[in-house]
Parts: C-alpha cells; sequence; structure tokens
C-alpha cells in the first residue's frame, strides 16, 4: 500500500511532537518530587550512622508546606514520632525568648537601652556593674556574662514558679568578663535574665506568658515552656549518647532553662516560627521594622557569621543570607533556619545528643540546603568515636601499668628511687588535675560534661583513679626498697 506525500507528513509530524516531549526537561513537579527524594534519603542516612532514635523535620517554600516527615520513636514509652511530637529545642528557646522580649519592646513596654535594673531592680552583681548592662546586650550577648557561668547554673532540673529567679539572684555573685559591651560572648546567663525579666514586668510566670504572647498567636500548639505544660502536650525526653549508642536520658526536664534551652515544640510548631523570621506571621504580632531589627546583625561571632537580638545570621545581605540558630540539650538537637533570597526554610528536631555529635545536624542542614538550591551537597560526615576510643585505651594502659606496678611490688624490683619518687608525684599530681583541666580548657563546668558527654566524663573519672593508683602503688614500691 503506498502513501501519500500529506500522510506520510502527518506521521513525521507526529513523530517528532512525540520525541520531542521524550526529551522535554523535568517538570517542576518531578524535580520537586526528586528532591524530596534526595532529602529523605539525607536524614535517614544521618539517623541510621548517628544512631538516632526519633526525629522530624520539616521544610517551607514561600510559606508554604513542602516537606514534612517524622521518624522514629520518643523517649520513655517509646511512642511514634509525628509532626506534634514536642522535642526540647534547645539554644533556639533563646530565639523565642527574644522575639518575647521584641514584642514588649514593639508595643512601648520596654525599651532595648535601658539598663536591666530599671526592670530588675533587685538584680545586682557584687561588681557593681549591673546598671551597666542593657537589655540590647542581653539580647546579643555582649553583657560579658562568661559561657562558664551560663552553664555553671544550666541542666539543673529544677521546677516551680520561682525557679528562674532563684537561678538568676546566683548570679549575683559572678563577675563580668569585662564592662559589658562590645564583644560577644554566649552565654546562658543572658536569656536566663530576660526570662526573669519577663516575669517582672507581666507579673506572669515565663511559661503563661509565653504560652499566651508567643505560642498561641503564632499557632504553636504543642509548645510549652515548663515541665508541666510539656508533658501535657506530649513531651517526652530523649537519649544521651553513650559511646554513640543511644540511652534513655537520666536527665530530667529544667523549668530554670526554659528561656535559654527548654522550651518544648514540634516541628509543626516550629513552621509557625519559621514563617514568622520570613515576615508572613499573624496580622499584627509585631511590627515590620521590630521584626526586622531583632533579624539584624549586632555583633560578629565569626568569619561571616553573627548575632541578632536572639538570633544568628550567616551572610547579610547577600543572596545567601541565611536567619538561623541551633539548640542543643543532653538528651535533644535541633536546627531551625530561613533563607530570605530563595524563600526556603526548615527545622530540624531530633532526640539524642553528645557534645561531640552536634556537628553531624548542622551538616545535615547544609546538605539540605544545598539540595534545596539545587546545589552540589557536601557530604555529612561519618560519626566518629575516636576521642571515646583514645580515652579508653589511656585507661587501660594505666589499668595495664597498675598491674605490672602491683607484680613489682611483690618482688621488690623496680626503677631507680629518684625516677620512681618523680613518677609517682607526677601520676598523683595529673590525677587530681585532670578534672580542672579538663573544665578549663572546654570553658564548661564538670557537671555540663557529665550530661552532654556522660561517656567522656566516666572515662576520665576512670583515668584519675588508675592515675592516683599508679602513683600510690610507685610511692608505695619506693617506701619499701628503702626499708
Amino acid at each position: 500500500m503506498a502513501f501519500s506525500q500529506s500522510s506520510l507528513l502527518k506521521i513525521l509530524l507526529v513523530l517528532y511532537l512525540f520525541t520531542s516531549f521524550s526529551f522535554l526537561p523535568e517538570t517542576s513537579a518531578s524535580a520537586e518530587e526528586g528532591i524530596e527524594a534526595k532529602i529523605e534519603k539525607a536524614i535517614k542516612d544521618y539517623l541510621v550512622e548517628y544512631q538516632v532514635p526519633g526525629a522530624s523535620v520539616a521544610i517551607v517554600h514561600n510559606n508554604e508546606l513542602f516537606f514534612s516527615e517524622s521518624w522514629g520513636v520518643t523517649g520513655e514509652s517509646e511512642e511514634e514520632v509525628t509532626e506534634q511530637t514536642p522535642f526540647t529545642i534547645g539554644s533556639i528557646s533563646k530565639s523565642l525568648t527574644g522575639m518575647a522580649i521584641m514584642k514588649l519592646a514593639d508595643n512601648g513596654t520596654i525599651r532595648l537601652e535601658a539598663s536591666i535594673q530599671e526592670y530588675l531592680p533587685w538584680f545586682k552583681l557584687n561588681n557593681g556593674k549591673a546598671a551597666e548592662i542593657t537589655v540590647e546586650q542581653l539580647l546579643a550577648q555582649t553583657s560579658r556574662f562568661s559561657t562558664y557561668d551560663g552553664l555553671a547554673l544550666s541542666d539543673k532540673e529544677l521546677t516551680g514558679r520561682n525557679a528562674i529567679k532563684n537561678q538568676v539572684k546566683k548570679l549575683s555573685e559572678v563577675e563580668l568578663t569585662a564592662a559589658p559591651g562590645g564583644k560577644h560572648q554566649y552565654s546562658n546567663a543572658n536569656f536566663l535574665i530576660l526570662g526573669a525579666m519577663l516575669e517582672e514586668l507581666t507579673g506572669m510566670s515565663y511559661a503563661e506568658y509565653m504560652e499566651q504572647q508567643i505560642f498561641q498567636p503564632l499557632g504553636m500548639k504543642n509548645a510549652a515552656a515548663n515541665k508541666e505544660r510539656s508533658y501535657k502536650n506530649g513531651y517526652l525526653s530523649g537519649y544521651q549518647s553513650w559511646f554513640g549508642m543511644p540511652v534513655k536520658s537520666s536527665v530530667a526536664y529544667d523549668d530554670a532553662g526554659a528561656p535559654y534551652g527548654y522550651i518544648t515544640a514540634s516541628s509543626a510548631d516550629m513552621v509557625q516560627f519559621v514563617k514568622l523570621l520570613s515576615g508572613k506571621g499573624p496580622d499584627h504580632f509585631i511590627s515590620d521594622k521590630t521584626l526586622d531589627l531583632f533579624k539584624t546583625p549586632q555583633v560578629q561571632t565569626g568569619e561571616d557569621r553573627y548575632y541578632g537580638l536572639g538570633i544568628r545570621i550567616s551572610g547579610p545581605d547577600t543572596p545567601k543570607e541565611m536567619i538561623w540558630h541551633s539548640g542543643s540539650t543532653p538528651d535533644s538537637h535541633a536546627e531551625v533556619f530561613y533563607i530570605p533570597e530563595t524563600g526556603w526554610g526548615g527545622v530540624i528536631l531530633t532526640n539524642k545528643n553528645h557534645i561531640l555529635e552536634e556537628d553531624g545536624l548542622y551538616y545535615l542542614k547544609d546538605h539540605i540546603i544545598s539540595l534545596l538550591n539545587g546545589e552540589e551537597p557536601e557530604k555529612v560526615p561519618n560519626h566518629s568515636l575516636t576521642i571515646q576510643y583514645i580515652t579508653l585505651g589511656c585507661v587501660l594502659l594505666l589499668l595495664i601499668l597498675a598491674i605490672y606496678l602491683w607484680k613489682r611490688f611483690k618482688t621488690r624490683k623496680f626503677l631507680k628511687k629518684g625516677m620512681g619518687l618523680f613518677l609517682g608525684m607526677l601520676f598523683i599530681g595529673l590525677s587530681a588535675a585532670l578534672v580542672p583541666l579538663f573544665t578549663y580548657s572546654t570553658s564548661s563546668p564538670w557537671h555540663s560534661i557529665t550530661v552532654f558527654a556522660p561517656d567522656i566524663a566516666l572515662l576520665t573519672i576512670l583515668a584519675v583513679i588508675m592515675l592516683a593508683i599508679n602513683g600510690l602503688l610507685l610511692i608505695r614500691l619506693i617506701l619499701k626498697k628503702r626499708r
């Protein structure tokens, strides 16, 4: 059968259209599905690598929910994690406390440049410098309270209406590192004081004020700022990391810690906060001017990194500007971010933590952002137990040495007298100095080390014991030899 010219042209046209559509670029919908799959894989890989029992992640784009998934279980009763499951959000609590203070500034209740003693007259420091500290300096963390002094009052598992005020009163004995202003020093003390200030100004507890003026207006239905309300909303404690393994937390909720680290919220709640950062929060919640001031860099904290009035800013006034904050407690770790240029924002909540594992979640956040921007992401670093293994190795070597010295003690064979006495005194000196050296080098009280790195703390105590035993054995050998 012969084809006519017109029939042949029609067939060729159909074939052309078919092949053309076959080679069209991916549609926007299929591209988004590809991004979601990559994000989900990255998160699952992280949860497996870092052995995190539970997590919830939500991402928004131009104020619309783009991605929302939850994995695993909570602590204690091991209930399934959902987008409504509250987690402690760590230092992201500072951002919410900062927003609460900014609301009071917005309605004229406080002036950011005013001395904190104007609003907290009972608060005093021994060196008389309390009157020199301003509200703005507390928010920007330039008051010169040290990181150590803030941690010394943190994670104390306190409860009750006066928990915050009682902790702030303990700061009266603290010496500022320098005159207030200028240098940024990250300290929980700053936001502890701001929590007490909220209570003083409003006549309500911190938890009540946050519930009425922040959580409810923003639609954060599962959020809370004290132990009683948190557990009522479904919060369950998370997991501490022991040699990488999740162990149900031994640290209880701390009412006094709510202003700087113990607010509980779900990923669905934190989406509402991200929307506020984007300028799309509820009408009349806060003025655009005050919100912009909240996100304005106040002090530089690193290369291209700044601190605002309770929030972090990277790359300000560039296409890669990011408004963000990290948060950690002994049994949780969280990240929240918003990128003005692209409209992407999100939150990652997890219920396991260790000070040596915190970089992993930070890199996961960057990995997700790269995927959202269509860039090649850096690999999230593998979980490492190198420091634990090195410390354990040192403890085992000290144990082997103790066994060797004990055998020498029985046979009375040993080093020269002078060398033995020197080593004995050295070991005893190291045993006495090890914990103070550890706290000094990390700028952390021993209590903070025990809750944020319990395995390292245990190994350190074992090392102290073994050093002391070896030192005593050496000295005993020398005394025995003299006889």
